[in-house]
Order: structure tokens, then sequence, then C-alpha cells
């Protein structure tokens, strides 16, 4: 879990602004025990994810094109749809007509989205509540289906009731 929690916020604090100002500060102590980021490092290093540079500033870290997939992979994984405090009033529809030749990347995204709390409608449409438009993107451009799908909001839908009462609305 350590290895998994490593291998994503690496390449989440290259990219974060705090991180730079953290290590400048020497606050990672209070994040990671010394050995065990250095035994992570090893690792993501033995593995081509990253690569490590000494200059004269410190230690340069790299993240490689096979880290980038990976920490893209951890990304999609740990994706979540917001849910805003406060209901717009506003249903979310989210529809596919996938191609038989994708009936693979088809499935999975129907099951993404029913793990991922969407009610789901008909077969290949979905409601949610709050704004996901950025998240259902990210899913679909990983599953390469992006030209079969469809995005709208509504404020009236017949299932009203029904979508209220799965929403807990």
């Amino acid at each position: 879990m350590l290895a998994l929690l490593a291998g994503f916020i690496i390449p989440a604090a290259l990219f974060s602004p705090f991180a730079g100002y953290a290590l400048i500060r020497g606050t990672t102590h209070h994040y990671f025990k010394k050995r065990d980021f250095n035994r992570e490092l090893a690792r993501l290093k033995k593995r081509n994810y990253i690569a490590l540079t000494k200059t004269d500033k410190g230690w340069l870290i790299q993240l490689l094109a096979k880290g980038r997939i990976r920490a893209k992979q951890v990304a999609f994984e740990n994706i979540k749809l917001p849910k805003a405090k406060v209901w717009d009033g506003r249903w979310r529809l989210f529809s596919f007509d996938i191609p038989e030749e994708y009936k693979n990347a088809r499935n999975m995204l129907r099951f993404k989205l029913k793990s991922l709390g969407c009610f789901n409608i008909q077969r290949s449409l979905f409601a949610y509540p709050y704004d996901c438009k950025r998240e259902l993107q990210a899913i679909v451009q990983h599953y390469k289906v992006e030209k079969f799908t469809m995005f709208a909001e509504t404020s009236y839908i017949d299932l009203d009731k029904e979508l209220r009462k799965f929403f807990n609305l």
C-alpha cells in the first residue's frame, strides 16, 4: 500500500507548487520517513518510472514516460465524481452509442459509471445530479471512445422522483 501511495504521491508532487516549497523548507519529515522515501525512490527508478539526476542544488527527480503512464492509471483508478453540498436542481445525463467492435470498452465504461454511483436509466444512458463533465471526459478519453459519447444537462426528467430517491436528494 505504501508503494502505491508513494508511486502516486511522487508524480503528483512533481507538479505541485506546495511540494517544491515543502522540499525546500525540509518539511518532508512530516510525511515520510527518509528510509521509506529512499526505498520508494529506488523502487520507482528500478521500474523505470523516474530518473534521478544529481545537481549542485540536490537531486532532480524526472518522471519518465512509463511513470507518466502509471500516474495516469493510478489517477484513473482513483477518480471520483464530485458531490456538492447543495444540489443545483439540474440532472447530468451521459449517453453513449459505442459500436460492437469496441464492445470491451463499452462494457468497461458501463461498469465504471455504475461503480462511480451513476444511475443507469437505460443500458447506455446514465444520470448524475452534480457537475461531473470533466471526470466523465477523462473516463471516455481513457477508453478512447470520446466520439461515441454525449453529455447533457437538464432541469426536467420524467424519472425525477426515482432519481431523487436514489441520490438521497
